[in-house]
């Protein structure tokens, strides 16, 4: 007996299947999964099951991606280090009896100073020591650790009395 209904249809073949270009440029730019099916006329649900169901697919989204994470973290990296660069700067100048004109073009060096909040960024992303991160052990009144499974709510009635973020 034939199925009733639509027939399948090749979701590779209709969205993908001669973009491929273009998804990757689109994600060497920086674009989302939201701009990515937008420039390819699908819904983010669309994209998202060719993700899981075309692994090329999502190389090609994978690989696109990568590039402009990098660029990121070059950028990232060169602001919380500070860096040189060339100003060019042109002034124009009229002639005291108001005929004609002067330019006089000037480049200049300058320096850009690190960046503290890039330099912290980059820091707790990459050294364990810089993280925001805080292990509480609880113990017991005799101070021995506490091997009993506790309920979430004596977990959050602890974690309250030690001042710390509980979610559960």
């Amino acid at each position: 007996m034939a199925k009733r209904g639509r027939p399948p249809e090749d979701l590779y073949l209709k969205w993908v299947k001669g973009k491929e270009e273009t998804i990757i440029a689109d994600c060497r730019n920086g674009a989302d999964n939201k701009k990515i099916a937008e420039r390819l006329g699908c819904g983010l649900t669309t994209l998202l099951t060719l993700g899981r169901e075309y692994p090329a697919f999502k190389v090609l989204v994978k690989d696109g991606k990568e590039v402009a994470d990098l660029k990121v973290e070059s950028a990232l990296y060169r602001s919380a280090l500070g860096y040189e660069y060339e100003e060019t700067v042109t002034k124009v100048t009229i002639n005291k009896d108001g005929v004609g004109q002067t330019t006089h073009v000037e480049k200049k060096k300058c320096h850009k100073a690190g960046d503290t909040t890039a330099q912290i960024f980059f820091l707790k992303n990459r050294k364990k020591v810089w993280r925001d991160t805080t292990n509480v052990e609880l113990t017991g009144k005799d101070g021995s650790p506490l091997n009993d499974p506790l309920s979430h709510e004596s977990l959050r009635a602890e974690a309250i009395m030690l001042g710390v973020k509980y979610d559960q």
